[in-house]
């Protein structure tokens, strides 16, 4: 899967012989896959309630110092991004993680490649 997103301009997604979606990579994974999300530590005892504010945030979780906001939108991560300068909240530890093709895969067929 991971050279397909790299090499492929146009993939098709199968189950049981039947195309269940097709596009560019991107494209799938926009379409099919919005969610993204930011992961972030923090000390701030502000945090959890300044990050609560973020318009296109869906869900903000902490464990700890630890953070996960969950979000769509393409200015998503923009916004997480400004919510952190604006609040002068200090970030020890920050990732982004966005669907890949493997994950359309599983929530367009229920199942992954490997099974």
């Amino acid at each position: 899967m991971e050279e397909a997103e790299r090499l492929c301009d146009r993939v098709a997604i199968l189950e049981r012989g039947q195309i269940v979606d097709i596009g560019s990579p991107e494209e799938l994974v926009r379409r099919d896959c919005p969610m993204r999300t930011v992961l972030l530590a923090t000390a701030n005892a502000l945090a959890e309630e300044r990050l609560r504010t973020i318009p296109s945030a869906e869900t903000v979780t902490r464990q700890n110092s630890r953070f996960t906001i969950q979000g769509q939108g393409d200015d998503f991560v923009t916004e997480v991004i400004h919510c952190v300068s604006e609040n002068h909240i200090r970030v020890t530890d920050s990732r982004t993680v966005l669907p890949t093709l493997e994950d359309v895969f599983l929530k367009l067929t229920g199942h992954s490649v490997r099974d």
